[in-house]
Formats: C-alpha cells, sequence, structure tokens
C-alpha cells in the first residue's frame, strides 16, 4: 500500500513538472525569442552580459548575445556604426561576452563597381519560379559606378534633417516620418542611430543623396551589384537559400524576430562578392527609375547604362528593389521587383546612394 502511494505522488510529480516545461515553452514562442532566459533579457540599447556566475564546466552557460537598438545579436555577431570623426568611414564591431567591442580600424563606406555587362532580369532556368515583371532575361552593359557599402544608416540621415535639407517642409512631397510617428521608425530613435533609415519617401531619399553630390541608383546599377556582374540568385550566390543566417527578413517573425530592422552590416554571410551589405533585406531600396511592369520587353532595357522606363502619364511609381525584415524569401532575391509611390513613407522603405568615379 504505502508503495502504491509513494508510486502515485511520483508519478504526479512528474505529470506536474512536464506540464510546467509545455507552459514554459509556449510562453517562448508567444514572446518570438525562444533561446533567450526572459529573466535574462536587459533593457534595450544596453549590452552586459547576461550570466554573471558562469557554470565552471561551462556546459550549461547561456550564448552570450548583444543588443542593438531592439534587434538581438549573439557573441560574434557583428555590426557597423559611423566613424565619430568621419562620416564617410564606418567602424565594424563585435558581440564579445555579451558587449559591443571595436574590431580593427574604420572603413570606407564606398565600393567601386567596375564597367562590365551582366544578365538582368530572373532566368527561369536558375531560379524555376519568375514573376512576370522579372522577364524576360537581357544583356545590360554598364559603366563603372561607386555605390554605398551599406544602406544610409539614421545618423546620417538626421544630419541631413539638421542642414535643412531633408525636411517636410513641402507638404506634396513628404520626406521621412519618425520614432514620434511610429515606434516602427528609426529616425529619431537614439538607441537605433546605426539602423537604416526607414520610413524615408522617395523624395526624402532622392534629397538626402543630392545633398552629398550622389544619386540614387538605376535599377540596372542596383541589380548589377546585387549579382556581382554574374547570373546567380543572392547577392551571396546561389547558396545557401536566404534565411537569418545571412539576410534580415522575416523568419518566423519579422526582422528575424526582432519585429525591427537590425544594424546596417549585420549580417556578414550576405555581404556581395564586392563587398556590399544588406542588397537583400532588413529594408527594401529606392531606384532612380520609374516601376514599369513589362519594361523588360522593351528595347530601352538593353540599352547601355539604360535609364528605365519614361515617366508614365497615370499613376506614377517608382522601382524599388531587394527584400526587407518584413518579407520571406522570394522578395530578398536579386531579382525581385517591387513599386512604390512617392510620398509612401513605409516602415520597410531605406535606400543607398551612388556616384560616378572621380
Amino acid at each position: 500500500m504505502k508503495k502504491t502511494a509513494l508510486l502515485f505522488i511520483l508519478l504526479s510529480f512528474l505529470f506536474a513538472a512536464c506540464a510546467s516545461d509545455d507552459e514554459e515553452e509556449t510562453n517562448l514562442n508567444d514572446n518570438d525569442i525562444q533561446e533567450t532566459p526572459d529573466e535574462t533579457l536587459p533593457d534595450a540599447g544596453i549590452n552586459e552580459p547576461t550570466d554573471e556566475n558562469p557554470d565552471e564546466e561551462g556546459e550549461n552557460e547561456p550564448e552570450s548575445f548583444c543588443f542593438s537598438g531592439g534587434a538581438l545579436l549573439y557573441e560574434g555577431g557583428s555590426q557597423f556604426k559611423v566613424c565619430p570623426d568621419n562620416s564617410e568611414k564606418f567602424q565594424k564591431q563585435l558581440c564579445k561576452n555579451g558587449k559591443w567591442v571595436d574590431d580593427g580600424d574604420c572603413v570606407s563606406g564606398k565600393v567601386t563597381v567596375p564597367a562590365g555587362s551582366f544578365s538582368m532580369g530572373c532566368d527561369k532556368d536558375l531560379e524555376e519560379k519568375c514573376p512576370e515583371d522579372t522577364v524576360p532575361v537581357h544583356e545590360v552593359a554598364l559603366s563603372s559606378y561607386v555605390m554605398d557599402k551599406f544602406e544610409v544608416p539614421v545618423e546620417l540621415f538626421e544630419l541631413c534633417i539638421a542642414e535643412n535639407v531633408c525636411t517636410n517642409d513641402n507638404e506634396n512631397e513628404p520626406h521621412f516620418r519618425t520614432s514620434a510617428d511610429s515606434d516602427k521608425c528609426n529616425i529619431g530613435n537614439p538607441a537605433r542611430k546605426n539602423h537604416p533609415a526607414n520610413c524615408v519617401t522617395w523624395y526624402g531619399a532622392k534629397a538626402y543623396c543630392e545633398w552629398l553630390g550622389k544619386r540614387l541608383p538605376t535599377e540596372a546599377e542596383w541589380e548589377n551589384a546585387a549579382k556581382s556582374g554574374k547570373a546567380q540568385i543572392y547577392p551571396w550566390g546561389n547558396e545557401p537559400i536566404a534565411s537569418c543566417d545571412n539576410t534580415v527578413m522575416k523568419g518566423e517573425a519579422s526582422g528575424c524576430g526582432s519585429n525591427t530592422t537590425s544594424p546596417i552590416g549585420s549580417r556578414a554571410a550576405g555581404v556581395s562578392e564586392q563587398g556590399i551589405f544588406d542588397l537583400s533585406g532588413n529594408v527594401s531600396e529606392y531606384t532612380e527609375d520609374w516601376y514599369e511592369k513589362k519594361f523588360y520587353s522593351t528595347e530601352e532595357a538593353s540599352k547601355a547604362d539604360t535609364q528605365g522606363p519614361a515617366e508614365p502619364e497615370g499613376d506614377k511609381f517608382k522601382a524599388i528593389r531587394g527584400g526587407s525584415y518584413v518579407y520571406g524569401e522570394n522578395r530578398a532575391r536579386s531579382s525581385f521587383r517591387g513599386s512604390a509611390k512617392l510620398d509612401d513613407p513605409a516602415i520597410d522603405f531605406g535606400f543607398r546612394c551612388v556616384s560616378s568615379p572621380k
């Protein structure tokens, strides 16, 4: 009788423990962060070690991580920030023991893309399924140009605002929204200065580039850079498939679980052969071209240094390229095309600039 009672108590205890584990797993899934014990999460922007008393053997030590404006990057992860003494250079940082540490000297924020020809559009033999506006594949010859290595960060766009250039003075041509308008907008959020400037309209992107003597890239220039002049699916090649390891996209949740953008240059595995970051995700990027769904079937599409279609008479949209933190794998492909209204400051729209070689 005593053995039976003891067995009953033991089974009850085990059942309760299992129920408790199931409940904890459900809560972690609801929070979209499964790897992080919720009691050890520091406040956003505070990068302190999460385990002050690690296990002596190291077997049960949780993986250390760093916060950056709401985004979570793990041990060994990297990001870039604007150098304090030179706005044209960027400082690489590594996450070490839960803190951001400068790694090496500041690097140039520009890449010279060499002249040459490339296959523009979606290759059905390579990608299998191709949206109607990405075919047919056609050869395009381009002159050399200089492209920003990173998407324009909040810190630099805010300098343009401070100079009264990137402003909202013209009601018909608004330039941006801020974190006061939406917590998804990075401008005005001091914790996201090294995140891409999102919630920017095409007008705002154009004003910023022209302020620096640059311009927005054409669609052909953007795709050529994303393909490194080759026939390939992603900026890093044909494999592996786009995931949160190589781009900031929608995984189980937007932003690879953070529900926001990530710092510029935070996906080293997704860098192009020419050293350009975030061409496949984080924010979609404006181009100079008007959007025309069937443009690739025209003679103009194959002209050297093509400037895109003529300005439409009816509804006007600009072409945007690259995936973003709110969309999945299909938009992370280098051939993907999208469209945007000129005055739409969407939460996943950003940009980078190009210029002519000196």
